[in-house]
């Protein structure tokens, strides 16, 4: 996923890498998922757009927003 604006902090990968070692990668060599997207568009909503209604938008799912930058 690649985000893009003026209030991010860049220059960087956020999240855990799971390497390229062939019995790590998943189906024809593709990178494991480590992260939920639905986390980072809960960020999202909560931080940026002000939106704290997110079991609106994701039903039966908790978002882990723990780490979110302010």
């Amino acid at each position: 996923m690649f985000l893009m604006g003026g209030n991010l902090h860049g220059s960087k990968v956020h999240g855990v890498w799971p390497g390229l070692d062939e019995g790590l990668l998943i189906g024809p060599g593709d990178l494991a998922v480590t992260t939920d997207y639905r986390d980072v568009l809960a960020e999202i909503l909560v931080k940026r757009l002000h939106n704290h209604a997110v079991e609106n938008v994701f039903p039966d799912y908790v978002p882990n927003i723990g780490n979110m930058i302010a």
